[in-house]
């Protein structure tokens, strides 16, 4: 069976022998092994050059059931490269060579840049925050207009009911894009002190919730109990406001040390 190489981050060359021992198994239960071009080292495991091909991947990544479980090994490699390694610089899903020259050649690239990246994510993990609001729950009447306007339609006949109807969609969505920004802030300011960067995701509106807010978060390791005690007072602070907190994270530093 003619192969590719798989590599799913690059780690300090000198922490290739302790990856080679840690028995990783990655995608389609590849065993993860290191080619070395010093400084760096890739962790990588053979695919299936017929499956992985150029043609091959492109028709596939657009099938959810075949994607999602390959996504998910690539993300559990380089997790555990960041346990074992202390840092990693992850690769984009799909990062495919031809044969051990190939990564060679690429590790060979942007050396002083890469050194410099590994050196700044040392003991540092991401941390992904989302806060959520559901679309069908108003958010904000902190001056009563809307409860002043329910009274109103209540008790006016249909034509002015329908134009007070009108005005309080208005009133109720200028109230929620407030209330939204105001637990925006208040959320990253609680985030950014635990943190070292951020990068305030951008994000696409649809289904269920409003997205008010998703940011990546790049904070040391050791830390890890400060940041879930930020991660906890934003929680505290804007879930009795109707809104939803998720986390993820501590993860490798793909916003801030992808390659």
């Amino acid at each position: 069976m003619s192969t590719l190489r798989y590599v799913y981050g690059i780690v300090p060359a000198a922490l290739a022998p302790g990856i080679e021992q840690a028995s990783l198994f990655g995608i389609d239960d590849g065993q993860v092994r290191t080619i070395v071009s010093e400084p760096f080292a890739a962790a990588y495991s053979e695919v299936d050059a017929g499956e992985y091909g150029d043609e091959g991947l492109n028709d596939r990544v657009r099938d959810l059931d075949w994607l999602t479980p390959r996504a998910a090994s690539h993300q559990a490699v380089n997790a555990k490269l960041l346990e074992i390694a202390g840092v990693v610089l992850p690769l984009s899903f799909g990062a495919l060579y031809r044969d051990d020259e190939r990564v060679r050649e690429m590790l060979r690239e942007d050396v002083p840049a890469r050194k410099e990246r590994l050196r700044a994510l040392s003991g540092r993990a991401e941390w992904v925050v989302t806060v959520l609001r559901g679309r069908a729950q108003e958010a904000g009447d902190g001056d009563g207009a809307l409860r002043e306007l329910d009274r109103e339609i209540e008790s006016s006949a249909p034509g002015k009911g329908y134009l007070l109807t009108k005005r309080r969609a208005a009133v109720a969505k200028d109230a929620s894009e407030r209330a939204d920004a105001d637990a925006a802030d208040r959320a990253l300011s609680h985030l950014v002190r635990a943190s070292e960067r951020t990068y305030r995701e951008s994000v696409v509106q649809g289904g269920d919730d409003v997205v008010v807010l998703r940011v990546s978060i790049l904070a040391p390791r050791s830390g890890a109990g400060t940041m879930d005690g930020a991660i906890a007072q934003v929680t505290k602070e804007l879930e009795p406001l109707g809104y939803h907190v998720r986390a993820t994270g501590p993860w490798p530093a793909y916003r801030f040390g992808a390659l």
